[in-house]
C-alpha cells in the first residue's frame, strides 16, 4: 500500500511537470508579431501574418551589421558581421528562446500583449 501511494504521487508530479513545461515552451503566438531590438531600442515591428513576399533588411552599426530575412516561414538572421555567427545558425524564431547576437547587441523576439515580460536590466 505504501509503495503504491508513492508511485501514484510520483506519476502525478511527473505529469504536472510535463504539462507545465509544454505550456511554457508552446506559447500561443497567434498574432505572429516579432520585434527587432538593437542596443535595447526597438528598430522594427514585423507582423509575420501579413508577409506575402520574402524580403531582407539590414541593421547597420559602427563596426558591423546584421541582415535579417523575413518570409512566410518566419524571421531569421541571414548574415552577420559577428565572428562566431551563432545568431545565423539559430535559424528561424520559434517558440523557444529569442534570437540574440551578442557582439552586435541585436535581439529578435516575439511581442506579446502582456508586457509582464519586461526586463528591468535590459529595458526590453
Amino acid at each position: 500500500m505504501k509503495t503504491r501511494f508513492w508511485i501514484i504521487l510520483f506519476a502525478a508530479l511527473a505529469t504536472a511537470a510535463l504539462i507545465t513545461s509544454w505550456l511554457l515552451t508552446h506559447q500561443n503566438h497567434s498574432q505572429q508579431i516579432a520585434g527587432v531590438y538593437s542596443n535595447g531600442a526597438l528598430v522594427r515591428i514585423i507582423d509575420l501574418s501579413q508577409v506575402t513576399e520574402p524580403y531582407e533588411f539590414t541593421v547597420n552599426y559602427k563596426d558591423g551589421y546584421n541582415t535579417i530575412a523575413v518570409s512566410t516561414a518566419g524571421i531569421r538572421i541571414a548574415d552577420s558581421s559577428c565572428p562566431d555567427k551563432i545568431c545565423v545558425h539559430h535559424g528561424t524564431l520559434g517558440d523557444g528562446l529569442p534570437i540574440v547576437c551578442l557582439p552586435n547587441r541585436l535581439v529578435i523576439r516575439w511581442e506579446t500583449e502582456n508586457k509582464l515580460d519586461y526586463d528591468a536590466m535590459t529595458g526590453i
